[in-house]
């Protein structure tokens, strides 16, 4: 049985005879010079290979009629002369080549045409329509190519590889990337560094240079204020000591694996915690030390490693520095975490008191409306009265309207209450981390809500238990007397 990796052979086999190749992200299209008995050879075994694995036959054009023709035609010599145009979609190929279950597969016929390919690729843009989206795993499969490189998500490959086995790396998501840039763009833009960091395989590799440069823009952008799309021009804004505003990268430039891997240990350091303070070290060096005139990739290139040992050295003066302001703001934070709890226990005695007063309420009200007749004959009348029938129901209603509103009142304000204890921590992350941040205030609170939406469901069971049974007094006193 034949392989997908015979299929790519047989069409490298017809390079020698081709004028023009476009190996695109979804479809590959060759244009050959002229038909012959050798060239009508090898595509009738792209035709025969591509029948046997189950894939949808390419499409073969004259290029002087636009004609279509099939393996069929390939077996005679009518069309010898001729230029001629094959088009083969990449999908089905790909799905024969998945190292993941849930992963993109991208399949490229050569090593040229995937670095032509991560030419026109932009990896900050927010992907759209059939754009492969880079967050996700994606597995690059490339003919020709001898090494396999890649990272926790991006996995580039020889067609024959067998997936690897990849140690876990804590680079930041998306989201926490975009806690510290600012993005100011016409387009969507989305800075994604698990989805293009390269942490094994050999990267000094030359097949993979454009690949090690696209992945050194990405992980740059971690490590600035700003990033701005300007005219299909990217500019990146570092506030440090100064604040200058530079390109992100110039077209001819390359990246080295060196800085690679220096990019990736700086945005795991800055990341770990604290990353605006840290952020903020690594800039006040960089700011000083990168020229205006110069891309940032190349001021990462030439002074990303002493502005990262600085800032670690730097680091814990800083922190001994602002212990006292931690600790302050650990008090302040000990402090709204006793006033929010003390706020769900409120809330929860507010229930317990409205149920028992409104219950209390409705006991002493019948018992009063019905004290003074416990004759037998005013008795069984009031029971039949239409007045008594239209008060129960008046009673019930009260009921259920009291329960609604003490929901509304009770649920707004905690809400609010929330929302103001959240907007308050993310002020304490400049020193406090989210470590803190989860087990002194988040986790102790959930236990506290936790109890009042069981207290509120209680509650709502026992209003309504009570409203149904004010609303059926009389036939239930009835089937009792």
């Amino acid at each position: 049985m034949p392989s997908v990796v015979d299929l790519l052979q047989t069409i490298d086999d017809l390079r020698p005879h081709i004028s023009q190749e476009m190996d695109e992200g979804l479809r590959l299209i060759m244009d050959g010079r002229e038909l012959n008995g050798a060239v009508r050879e090898r595509l009738l075994k792209v035709f025969s290979l591509i029948d046997q694995l189950g894939i949808e036959a390419p499409m073969l054009k004259i290029v002087s009629t636009n004609d279509t023709i099939d393996a069929e035609d390939l077996s005679t010599a009518e069309f010898d002369g001729d230029s001629w145009r094959l088009i083969l979609g990449k999908t089905p190929i790909a799905e024969h080549l998945r190292a993941r279950e849930d992963e993109i597969t991208l399949v490229f016929f050569s090593v040229k045409g995937f670095h032509q390919w991560l030419e026109s690729w932009d990896p900050c843009l927010y992907p759209t329509g059939n754009t492969p989206d880079f967050a996700k795993p994606v597995t690059i499969r490339v003919q020709g190519l001898s090494q396999s490189v890649g990272g926790p998500l991006l996995w580039v490959m020889p067609p024959e590889a067998l997936p690897p086995i990849v140690e876990p790396v804590d680079l930041p998501s998306s989201e926490e990337v975009h806690r510290l840039i600012h993005t100011n763009a016409t387009r969507g833009l989305r800075v994604c560094p698990k989805g293009y960091a390269l942490t094994w395989g050999n990267l000094d590799n030359t097949e993979i240079e454009p690949l090690v440069k696209l992945s050194s823009i990405v992980l740059s952008v971690c490590l600035v204020q700003e990033l701005r799309c300007i005219e299909g021009r990217y500019e990146v804004t570092l506030k440090g000591t100064k604040r200058i505003s530079m390109a992100l990268f110039d077209t001819n430039q390359h990246a080295s694996p060196k800085t690679l891997k220096l990019l990736i240990e700086t945005v795991l350091w800055v990341y770990e915690e604290r990353p605006e303070t840290r952020l903020g070290l690594v800039m006040d060096r960089l700011s000083i030390d990168i020229e205006k005139e110069q891309p940032l990739l190349s001021g990462m290139e030439n002074h990303l490693e002493a502005a990262l040992d600085q800032a670690r050295d730097s680091y814990a003066f800083v922190i001994l520095e602002r212990k006292d302001a931690y600790h302050k703001e650990v008090r302040e934070l000990m402090k709204d975490m006793k006033s929010h709890a003390d706020l769900y226990a409120a809330k929860v005695r507010e229930l317990v008191n409205s149920l028992t007063r409104d219950a209390l309420g409705i006991l002493f009200f019948v018992a009063f409306s019905f004290i003074a007749k416990f004759d037998k004959q005013n008795f069984t009348a009031l029971l039949e009265s239409t007045e008594l029938a239209f008060l129960v129901k008046v009673l019930s209603y009260y009921l259920v309207l009291s329960f609604v509103l003490q929901l509304a009142a009770h649920w707004r304000d905690v809400s609010l209450a929330d929302q103001e204890s959240e907007a308050w921590l993310d002020v304490l992350q400049h020193y406090s981390s989210q470590a803190d941040k989860k087990s002194r205030f988040l986790q102790p609170i959930n236990k506290r809500r936790t109890t009042f939406y069981w207290a509120l469901f209680i509650a709502g069971g026992a209003y309504f238990l009570l409203a149904f049974i004010t609303w059926n007094l009389p036939s239930l006193i009835g089937s009792w007397v």
